[in-house]
């Protein structure tokens, strides 16, 4: 039996709130009868009696948070406001949106969105419904938007008000929330804003100012004011320097000035272009602001760090900070081995990880501005470690790092205080034991990070605002939070600071450039004992021929008609006294060659204590060149190789060339400047004894071969480069 009046819901209704509601139930015949005869059996099933009531929730008022006025459907969204501080939208045909909730969920079906407008009769001084309102949007899922659009076109300076009312499926219905208002707003300021530079830096040049020299500097970063000019209601401004990226600013109050930075990024003429926007985003008229530019100045801060004894670092730079290294860190090896016959010795600081460092105190640095920090630096551990930092009494203002997950970072913080805010922005993995060069950036003008690693930019962020720390810098310590911590454990070199924004064709690349460390023309025809090669690299390394026949010149026999080095096998080769390259970094290495047999054969090796490093040579197994190199030196080896695609041509000169990447830990062959292959994940190592042309360590050597300008760089060179070696004249 199923009751199916209305009367039970009626009645269960009007119960709605009561802590209790108790219904009774009897037996009696259907038109009402003989409740009371005991004629008949009767009863109630208790476990079949029940009472289902399906009740319904109203939908919830959406609030003035959830509903919002849009110029179009994609812009963004404009706050629930009434008065004066209504919003002003630029459009013909806005949008209204407002999210709709029930406490029934999605029990209560899906809504609608019932929205009334008004548009306001300022002759009357009423509001009025336009034609076409109210608008519904249906089957919206509990908590999503719905959403309507103008369908009749607005009218510069209309003002409007709004209102919407959720309603479900069931039946069920909210109250009608509050007001919200917007302004149509179509016309643009007036004027174009004024620009004036606020700290006389960059002073405007012709045609708009009489200015005609050149200020400042590339990077060097000044401070402009923007003014409304006597436009009305300026919201905020837009600009741009040489017509790059647009960023946009307000003033502290609706119609003010605003002053900020900007970052000249063009040597010479510059255009600083700036308009305004009233609060619906109508533009102004731009503005050109034309200025001059001097050229990149030095750093103001290097330590070359090559006085390889004492605690004093002296700068590079006339009129530098000197830096001082506490806890007795020793001197090293850099990057390149070797002494150069007019720079000397490349020297590295050693630090231990432990409390080593080294501090400039007197730099002048003003973290508050731009700023760029640079350094080489090669990890002989894991973890968290700084390179360089601007200390103040709480924290550093920037930090220059290798993150606890080894990541290459770059971090700047908000204030001077322990912990604070900051923001990092992260680079690859550092390989441990392998000399990288690193950067970091700090552009004021929209408060910009940079990261570089080896010359490239690997990273960039943004950062709301930092704190100068007082013109100091700290190498291989960290300060955070009032304490000196992440102590770097390894080799530090050729640190650089510029108060400026640093470009990288001007500023990394040559630092990054390969350097070369050895190279021998084969013109020297030098007959008496010992027989040598000079070295035109100034490392002062020659090659000393063995005894003839085995090694000898082969006058007008070498590369394009000149003299060359003929090996007529063992124990012919030309050797030096000790390395050459750090074959565990990166290197490049290369000759002219021409094979006239098919034996292993060896072009250029270095020497370890079991195997040489490496083996640029002609593969008897393939007929081809290859590159190879052992992943150990003594035991058991992994031989690491890469062949050339074709099979190399005898008598003829081919000019091979092999590089190694130890950042990227790729091996690569070039022949006649084509790249033949790449093989990833060369494991190396560094080989401490002498170069050999014409043999590798103990076999290999080069049988009635001829070998001409044989080359070698401690650093990577360029496709670009590698070509113009292969079609040398």
């Amino acid at each position: 039996m199923e009751f199916t009046s209305s009367n039970l819901k009626t009645d269960v209704t009007a119960a709605r709130g009561q802590d209790n509601y108790t219904l009774a139930l009897s037996t009696r015949q259907s038109d009402g009868t003989s409740e009371g005869t005991s004629n008949w059996w009767k009863k109630f099933d208790p476990a079949m009696t029940k009472l289902t009531v399906e009740y319904n929730t109203n939908p919830n008022t959406p609030t003035a948070a959830q509903m919002t006025s849009h110029a179009s459907y994609t812009a963004p969204a404009q706050a629930c406001v009434i008065g004066t501080s209504r919003p002003s939208i630029n459009s013909e045909y806005p949008w209204l949106k407002s999210t709709l909730t029930d406490p029934d969920g999605n029990n209560g079906g899906s809504l609608s969105g019932v929205f009334t407008v008004q548009k306001w009769n300022a002759a009357t001084s009423t509001w009025v419904t336009p034609t076409g309102w109210p608008k519904t949007d249906s089957s919206v899922a509990p908590g999503a938007k719905a959403e309507v659009q103008f369908t009749t076109k607005t009218v510069d300076g209309e003002r409007y008000r709004w209102q919407v009312q959720a309603k479900d499926t069931l039946g069920g219905q909210s109250s009608i929330s509050g007001s919200c208002e917007f302004r149509i707003d179509m016309s643009s300021p007036e004027y174009a804003p004024a620009v004036t530079s606020a700290d006389g830096l960059y002073q405007a040049s012709p045609p708009l100012g009489a200015n005609e020299d050149v200020q400042g500097g590339l990077g060097y970063s000044g401070r402009f004011t923007f003014s409304p000019n006597g436009s009305a209601g300026v919201y905020d401004y837009v600009y741009r320097v040489n017509g790059g990226t647009e960023y946009s600013v307000k003033p502290p109050t609706v119609g003010g000035s605003v002053t900020v930075w900007i970052t000249p990024d063009l040597i010479g003429a510059n255009v600083l272009t700036v308009w305004s926007r009233d609060q619906a985003g109508n533009p102004s008229g731009a503005f050109d602001y034309p200025f001059l530019v001097g050229g990149a100045s030095a750093p103001m801060a290097h330590w070359a760090m090559n006085e390889g004894t004492g605690t004093t670092l002296t700068p590079a730079v006339e009129g530098g900070a000197s830096a001082t290294l506490y806890n007795g860190p020793t001197w090293t090896d850099s990057r390149i081995t070797g002494t150069h016959k007019t720079s000397g010795k490349d020297w590295a600081v050693k630090l231990d990880g432990v409390n080593d460092h080294a501090v400039a105190a007197n730099v002048g640095l003003d973290t508050s501005r731009s700023y760029s920090i640079a350094a080489w630096v090669r990890p002989d551990a894991d973890g968290l470690m700084e390179i360089a930092g601007s200390p103040a009494s709480a924290t550093d203002s920037f930090m220059l790092r290798k993150w606890g997950d080894n990541r290459w970072t770059f971090g700047v913080m908000e204030e001077n205080l322990g912990a604070t805010a900051f923001t990092n922005i992260f680079g690859p993995a550092a390989v441990t034991g392998v000399w990288t060069h690193v950067a970091g950036v700090y552009d004021v003008s929209g408060g910009k990070l940079r990261l570089y690693v080896n010359g490239r930019e690997v990273s960039s962020g943004t950062v709301p605002r930092t704190f100068d720390a007082g013109g100091g810098v700290t190498i291989g310590r960290e300060r955070w939070n009032g304490t000196d911590v992440a102590y770097w454990n390894g080799a530090i070199s050729e640190v650089r600071v510029w108060d400026r924004v640093i470009d990288p064709d001007i500023d990394l690349a040559p630092l990054l450039n390969p350097v070369l460390v050895g190279a021998w023309e084969m013109e020297d025809l030098d007959d008496e004992a010992p027989r040598q090669e000079g070295d035109a690299s100034k490392y002062q390394r020659p090659l000393t021929l063995a005894a003839p026949p085995a090694a000898d010149w082969a006058l007008e026999g070498g590369y394009n008609g000149s003299t060359g080095l003929k090996i007529n096998g063992d124990p012919g080769s030309a050797d030096t006294t000790g390395p050459v390259l750090r074959t565990d970094q990166s290197f490049t290495v290369s000759a002219w060659v021409k094979a006239t047999t098919t034996d292993h054969q060896t072009i250029v090796a270095q020497d370890g204590t079991g195997r040489s490093a490496f083996y640029l040579m002609y593969d008897t197994y393939t007929n081809k060149w290859c590159i190879t190199m052992p992943s150990v030196d003594v035991g058991t080896a992994t031989w690491q190789y890469v062949v050339s695609t074709n099979l190399a041509e005898l008598d003829r000169w081919t000019h091979v060339l092999a590089t190694y990447d130890a950042s990227a830990r790729e091996l690569k062959l070039y022949v006649n400047g084509a790249l033949q292959g790449t093989r990833s994940n060369t494991v190396t190592w560094n080989s401490s004894s002498v170069l050999h042309v014409g043999r590798a360590i103990n076999s290999f050597f080069l049988n009635g071969g001829t070998v001409d300008r044989v080359r070698t760089w401690q650093g990577l060179l360029s496709d670009d480069e590698i070509r113009d070696q292969a079609s040398e004249g």
